[in-house]
């Protein structure tokens, strides 16, 4: 004998399915950023070797995260 899932489990699921699909969509939005800084930060370093990666990378990562605002 199964239990029908009430109503409130119902709502439930969706709430936990919508905000795994938003935490799930937050990261991947991260992840490209993260990936963008890395690119515009290895480029500038081909041009020019003298560029400390990290600081630069940490730059671009910035302006990524910030753009939206």
């Amino acid at each position: 004998m199964s239990e029908e899932p009430t109503n409130d489990r119902k709502v439930d699921f969706r709430q936990n399915t919508s905000r795994v699909a938003n935490n799930s969509e937050n990261s991947l939005d991260e992840a490209g950023d993260k990936i963008k800084a890395g690119i515009k930060a290895m480029t500038k370093k081909i041009k020019d070797p003298d560029r400390n990666l990290q600081a630069e990378y940490t730059k671009q990562k910035f302006k990524e995260d910030t753009k939206d605002y």
